[in-house]
This record gives C-alpha cells, structure tokens and sequence, in this order.
C-alpha cells in the first residue's frame, strides 16, 4: 500500500517544480529527473505490497523505495526554503540564490553538494533497482487514469452508522434490553452491558436502544469513552448534557467539584447513561461513585469488547454477548448497501448475480462492519457479474477471533480507491477516536495538504467535497444527520492509524503513549498530539515534521506561552486549536512552506507583521481568539481561501486581488466594503457583523458581484433589502439574518420581492416578519431548516398554509413573545421531523395540524407558559395533536434560570 504514500510525493516535487520555479532554476534539471525516476518505481510498488505480506525482503524493499522518495521531497524543500531566505536577506538578483546554503536533517549543506545529493539518491536507487529484479519485482502498470463519478452528488448517502435499517438480526437483543430498561419493578440501579468483538453492531444496536428508551427517563446521557480518556473529561461531559450550566464554568471546576455537582444533579430522578466503547475497568470505578442509586429505576448501559469490562460493572447483570449474523442475514445487510436506492433488489440482481453475493456475505463471517464496508465496495461496481466475481476472488483471508477478516476487507476497500482517496481516507488517522471533526474544516486540511487535484470548471473545495461523497458512499466515512460533521468507524480508525504508520505517512501520540513527543522518530512527518500529556513541546525534535495537529492538549507553551516550533522550518499545516498558546513570535514568517494556521480559541492576542511574508498561507482560522486587528501585509498573501476572525477585526487594508478567497468570516463592517468586496469574486461563504444603515449601499451594490456565493450571514442594526429585490442570489443556499429588515419579502402575485430562491437553510432574528412574509416564504421549494428567532415575527397570529414548506425538515421557533396563536393546515409541512417551541409564553395552545404531520418524531416545549405545558401532558387538551409522536420534552425553567421540571414521553 506504499503507492499511496510515493504517489503524493511525486505530486509533490511535480508541484515544487511548478510554484517554486525561480528558486529551483539551477537545479531544474536535477529535481525532473528525480521526479520521472520516482514515477518509474511508482509501477513495481502494486506487484511488491503484494509480494510483501509473506517476504520480509520484499516489504523492505518497499520501504526503501519510500524512504529515499521522503528524502527526494526533503532536500528540495530545503533548497526552496533557505533560497527564499537568502533573496529576504539580499533582495539582490535571482542568481544569487547560486550561493546559498541549505538546511537539512543533519545541518547546513553548501549549494555545490546539491548535486552530491542528488548523485547519492540516484546511487540509491540504482541499488534499489537491482534488488527488484532479484526478488522478482515486476511491472503491474501505474494506477489507471480514474475520476470519481461527478454523479456522486446526487447518490444516495449510505452512511455507516445507528440507522434502523442497518439494524439486521438484532430485534431480539433490542428488545430485550429495552425491556430490562423500563422494568418498573426493579428499582435499584443497576447495569447492563453488549459485549462483542469491534465490528459486531453493538454501538448501532446501543443506540437504537437509547433512542427507543430515553424518554422514560428524566436524564438521558450518551458518552464516546474509547481508549483514550480522562476523569476530567468524562465527568464534563455527562454534566454537559444534564446540567444547565456553560461549559466555561464547568470547565474551571475541579474534579471533585465536579463528582459532587454530578452526583446532587442525579440525586432526585431516574436517569440513562450510555458509556460507548468502554475499553477498562477504571471506567467504572471513576464514575460508579458519583452516579447514586436511590432505587428509582435508574440504568446505565455500557458498550465494550472486554468481558471482564462488564462483569466490574455488574455481576447480577449478565452480559449481551453479540454474535455474528447468519448468512441470509448477512447476504440482507451486503446487498442493501450494493443496492442503497433499490427498494426491490430483485429488480436489478439476477439469480448469477445474487449467487455470488452470498458467496462474498460468507466470507464476511457475519461481521456487520465488514458486510456494510464491503457493500459500500459493489455499490460503486454497478450490478455487473465481472466485477463482482473479480471481488469474490480477491477475497482471500483466514478468520480469526481478532478481527482480521475485517481488516482484510478494510485493506481491499481501501485498495481499490484512487491515489488522492487513499491520502484523503488515511487522514483520518489523525484524528481521535470517536471523533468528529467538521467537513469544512476537513476539507480545508486536505486542500493544504495539496491531496485535491484542480479540475477543470471546480473550485478544490468543490472537488473535496466529492472525494467525502465518496468516502461515504462507500461506507468508509460517516457523515451525521446535520452533514456539517464527520468521523470513521474505531474499527476503520485502527485500520487508519496502523496503515499510516506502516508507509510513513502520520503518527498519532494519544493519552496512553508512555514516550513522549520529543522522544519520537526524526523521520516523522505527520504527527497527531492528542489529550493533555504533558509532552516536553521545546525539545521535539522532528526536523521532517511537514503537519502538526493537537487535539484536547490544552497545555501551556513554557512561561510566554509562545509558539514553540520555529526549527521546524518545513511545516504546511499548523493547528493548535484549544491550546494555551498566548503568542506568535516574529520569525513565524520564516515558515514560507505553511498553508494552514489553526489558532481557533486560543489565546493569541495579536499577529506578528511577518505573517505577511507567509506567501504560502491557505487558511488561518481564529475564530474565538483575542485578536483586535491584522497586520497589513497579511491581506495582500494571493493565496489566501479561508479566513476567520474574530469579531472586531475590520479588514480595513483590504485590497483587490484576493482571487482564490472562498471564506471570510465574522469580519466587521467598514470602509472595506465599497473598495474591495466586489473584488472577492471567488468567495464561497461571507459573514459580516456590525452593518449599520451606512453599509447598506455598498453592500447592496457588491454582494450582487459575488455569483458563487452559497452562505450568507449578516448580522448588525438593520439588514438591507437587496437580497431579495434583485434576482442575482440563485446561487445561494444558507441565509443567517440577524438584524431589522425594514422591508421583508411579501405574498404578491405579481411576483415582486421574493426569498432567495434556492435556499435550504434560513436563521431569522429581529427580523419584524408578517403573515405575509410567511406566505412567501413558505413557497421556498427547497427550504429544510427554519430558524426564526427573538423578534422575527411581529403577528400575534402566524398560519402556515396548505402545501407550504414543502420540504422543511426542522423549524424552531424561539421567543415569539407577540404569537398567541399558531395554525397549521392539513397538508402543510409534510416532512417535518423535528419542531422546537421555546419561550413563546403568550401561545395559549398547540395547532391542530400536528395531528396529521406523521413524519414529526421530535417534539420540544421549553420555557413556555404552565398552562400549555400542563395542555401538552398525557390527559391534556393538547395530548390528542401529539400522542403520536415518538420523543416529546417538556422543560419549565424558572426565572433564575434553573430547570425545575422536565419530562420525556412517548
């Protein structure tokens, strides 16, 4: 699997001799040989990942091959990076780059031994070509010319994760544990744990049970625990979900603290917590103390892969032990995910065909995991007999207790994807366990990386969005139900971080690491640190470190709290999101290599002027930050495509140019608006705050220049009216407002004013609408969440008609405080799953058409008056219009703003 990891170096030295041209000018020659030498081994590297697995010379023989590419890409990065220094220091003629010295692994090297570099790389690999030879290495072709299916948009996304209908061959065991749950007559408190190898289904069947049984409960909890994590952690999260308390102030509590405020919060009603993928026994004896049992029927159920896990728990219990399915269960789940839109699959799967599908469901071994992955597989092959068969032969493996069946499938679905895929999916492998990271955030990552490829009439974020839809397609990645987040199975996790390894490609150093960072390899060039070890940061010592990500190491940086890897002059992406970071010194500039800075919520208070000198630099996020004002150099950096800021920074030396800008966000009003917003051309997504009604020209005029814009947020003391006055918005798709509107959308048939008309996402507050701005928004055709919010509604009577919102999925409605009656005909709102009411305390009932909208599965009343709540109850008036719906929360908060009652029905 080594051609992955050469595959992106050769992309990489390609693009140097692109982008850095003028500094590699002398030894242009040199780096193009070492390209197409690089190229050439690329074609022996499929025939020797498979000669490898039973020849330990063979598998050395591999990783030669991407040892001396590694060093190919160092020494040209280092001839770049200390070429650029010295026209800084000179700012003479190009020529003088000739006498340069350059930085590597081992020191200082003198331009003249370039060239004895490079003689010893080709020395190399001659010696490693005559070794192919020797081991009967031969040519099996380079990966063909492939392009994912630019359909894949409009697929299905199958997605691997709690759904009911990945739910095969599990009813018993889920209704047997539900039952165990809601047993009125066992009082005491008591645990129930699903045991089984990863893979099985136990967190899909877990969560099934949660969403079925929570609504008994007063509290309902659902913690990720993995391998890696701490008491701190674990505690702040359960009171997360059932403490009306920031995060912030729970944040500086200590941990006895927190155990007693767990504990009193618990005290007086019954409560579920969930404890997913629990790996030890301490687990239970760090939260068992701090979860009280007053008999009142209150259960935790734990997940885990260790039997012994759950008998520390609770030796009354005995444990669910799940086991593997049958083979018509098996070939059930395989060829729902081959056929994900098929709802007859007879249709499409002929007697050959369905024969050979049974025939890969057994060599599954009844692995759901490995079924659902596999099925993601033959769902990009089409229903063709070949291709099926060419997967049934592949599949060769011995089963073992230890999942490596599974991992076998993994390394064949991963096989098969496309070289940017491979460097895409075994990103993952930075990440935590059970983590879920924001697609935005991840695409960016992936475009610093340089793993998109610019394609002909897309943006690259357009392209990596593709490559996601891929992922999930093949059930290889799991997107949740909002799509803004993202995460991969633990299983696929482990596969990730141990392929990572194996080529060279990123190393992650978690909780349970006993070394610490600075004791790490020197090669390394990825590195993942994650939780809150106290690694020795100042003497890390990777010198081809090229990525550095931090995830929960929220530490200080020595006693300025300053950014400690300055020697680290090959870095691309930075994020050290979270950590205690307090500044950035002066020689950051000298990173010219960075494309991506992560500094969201820390506490940086200003940028040093030589981020200007960062020519390189894609993204830099600092949102949350204590950042006032950017250095003016910075808004002149070309490649710039996403920036987040904080809010009171003003680009105010914004200057035209920007051309590759997708993302500015959380910037404040000004002058910038008249002299350069129109130049952004390219932007993708734009949030601006603090408009006033001095904005409103400019902003009328430019916004209509910007024809890809697809999110909008403008926030401020009024909003102009041009979004829906000009028909130039068509493009757009999420609208934030929040700010007075003068002169909102009305009902007209002569077809004036009108929403934006492709909008799937609208957020409203203070924006004065009428029932007549209801009436024409309800037309959207593609709206699926509304969210109108204080002061968005001025009638005291809102009535959404026949056919309307036809394909919203999610509306809130928070603090109406004129609305007194609220009518829904039948008919209107069809799809909607999930209502929230909150704080219209003058709504004296609930409308009568949420009888008739069966789609609705999630009701939420919170802070509203006691008589609706009382209405809303079993018994009540209320009860007939909502007995249907499977999850109902009533939550009274009182005046100090303390929950004093709450109730979950079905």
């Amino acid at each position: 699997m080594a051609d992955a990891a050469l595959g992106y170096v050769v992309q990489r030295v390609g693009d140097l001799l692109i982008n850095e041209a003028v500094f590699l000018y002398s030894v242009k020659d040199q780096v193009e040989w070492v390209k197409e030498e690089l190229q050439a081994m690329e074609c022996f590297l499929k025939d020797a990942d498979a000669k490898s697995k039973g020849d330990e010379r063979v598998k050395n023989w591999v990783r030669q091959v991407r040892e001396i590419a590694y060093r190919a890409e160092d020494l040209v990065e280092s001839f770049v990076l200390d070429a650029d220094g010295r026209r800084r220091r000179r700012k003479g003629f190009i020529r003088t780059i000739l006498c340069c010295r350059l930085p590597s692994p081992n020191g200082i090297i003198l331009l003249h031994q370039f060239g004895d570099e490079i003689e010893a790389i080709r020395a190399k690999i001659d010696e490693i070509n005559r070794r192919r030879g020797t081991y009967g290495i031969q040519d099996l072709g380079g990966e063909p010319g492939r392009q994912i299916d630019n359909t894949v948009r409009e697929r299905r996304r199958v997605v691997l994760h709690a759904t009911y209908a990945d739910l095969v061959g599990m009813d018993e065991e889920k209704n047997r544990i539900v039952e165990h749950l809601s047993d009125k007559s066992k009082k005491k408190r008591s645990v129930i744990s699903i045991v089984g190898m990863g893979g099985l289904g136990k967190t899909t069947l877990a969560k099934r049970v949660f969403n079925e049984a929570k609504s008994r409960f007063s509290h309902s909890v659902w913690i990720d625990v993995s391998q890696q994590y701490s008491a701190e952690d674990l505690l702040l999260e359960i009171l997360l979900q059932v403490k009306k308390t920031g995060e912030g102030e729970l944040e500086k509590m200590t941990r006895p603290k927190r155990e007693e405020m767990l504990y009193q919060t618990l005290l007086a009603d019954n409560y579920l917590i969930v404890m997913d993928d629990v790996w030890d026994t301490d687990v239970w004896k760090i939260l068992s103390p701090h979860l009280p049992d007053t008999e009142n029927g209150s259960r935790v159920l734990i997940t885990t892969r260790s039997v012994e896990v759950a008998r520390s728990a609770d030796t009354s219990t005995p444990p669910l032990k799940l086991g593997f399915l049958t083979e018509e269960e098996s070939w059930e789940l395989l060829s729902r995910k081959a056929f994900p839109n098929q709802e007859d699959i007879g249709v499409v799967c002929s007697e050959p065909l369905r024969d050979v599908g049974k025939q890969i469901a057994r060599k599954c071994g009844g692995l759901p995991l490995a079924l659902v992955v596999l099925g993601g597989l033959l769902s990009t092959k089409g229903p063709s007999l070949r291709a099926w068969r060419r997967v049934a032969e592949t599949l060769v493996w011995e089963t073992s207790k230890d999942g490596r069946v599974c991992l076998d499938i993994l390394a064949l679905s991963y096989e098969d994807l496309p070289r940017r895929l491979k460097w895409c999916f075994l990103y993952f492998s930075s990440l935590p366990e059970d983590f879920e990271i924001e697609v935005d955030k991840l695409i960016t990552l992936w475009i610093a990386e340089g793993f998109v490829e610019q394609r002909a009439g897309e943006t690259l974020e357009e392209t990596a969005e593709d490559y996601l839809e891929e992922l999930v397609q093949r059930c290889m990645v799991m997107r949740d139900v909002s799509e803004l987040r993202c995460r991969i199975h633990d299983v696929l996790h482990d596969f990730t971080v141990a392929e990572a390894k194996e080529v060279g490609f990123l190393v992650s150093h978690g909780i349970g690491d006993d070394r610490g960072a600075s004791q790490l390899d020197s090669s390394v060039r990825r590195l993942s640190l994650q939780g809150e070890k106290a690694w020795c940061w100042d003497s890390l010592s990777t010198p081809r470190l090229r990525t550095l990500l931090t995830f929960g190491a929220r530490r200080k940086f020595g006693k300025n709290r300053t950014f400690p890897f300055l020697h680290l002059k090959l870095l691309r992406v930075v994020d050290l999101g979270r950590t205690r970071i307090a500044k950035l010194p002066e020689q950051v500039g000298d990173l010219i290599h960075l494309r991506y800075l992560g500094l969201k919520n820390t506490k940086i208070t200003s940028l040093p002027s030589s981020v200007g000198k960062l020519r390189h630099l894609q993204c830099l996020d600092a949102e949350w930050t204590e950042i006032k004002t950017m250095p003016r150099g910075f808004w002149k950096i070309e490649a710039l495509r996403q920036v987040i800021v904080p809010f009171p920074v003003e680009p105010e030396m914004l200057v035209a140019g920007l051309s590759n800008l997708q993302v500015l966000k959380e910037v404040r009003a000004g002058r910038w608006i008249d002299s350069c917003l129109g130049s952004l051309s390219s932007l993708r997504e734009l949030q601006i705050r603090g408009i006033k009604d001095c904005h409103h020209l400019a902003l009328s005029s430019w916004l209509l220049k910007l024809p890809r814009l697809k999110k909008l947020g403008l926030r401020g003391e009024s909003i102009p009216d041009c979004l829906w006055t000009s028909s130039s918005f068509s493009s757009l798709q999420v609208l934030s407002l929040l700010g007075v509107v003068r002169r909102p959308p009305q009902e007209s048939s002569s077809g004036g004013d009108q929403w934006p008309p492709n909008l799937t996402q609208l957020t409203l507050e203070y924006a004065s609408l009428s029932q007549d701005s209801i009436a024409a928004l309800e037309k959207l055709p593609e709206l699926t969440y509304l969210y109108l919010g204080a002061g968005s509604y001025e009638g005291n009577e809102m009535i959404c008609s026949r056919g309307g919102f036809p394909k919203l999925e999610s509306l809130e409605l928070f603090a109406l405080k004129k609305l007194e009656r609220w009518v829904i005909e039948a008919g209107a709102m069809p799809r909607l799953r999930s209502l929230e009411i909150y704080g219209c305390t003058k709504l004296a009932m609930l409308p009568e058409g949420l009888q008739q909208m069966t789609a609705l599965n999630e009701l939420y009343l919170t802070a509203m008056s006691p008589e609706i709540c009382s209405r809303a109850q079993k018994e009540g008036e209320d009860w007939p219009k909502i007995q249907h719906i499977p999850s109902i929360t009533i939550t009274v908060i009182s005046s100090d703003g303390e929950v004093v009652y709450e109730r979950i029905s079905d």
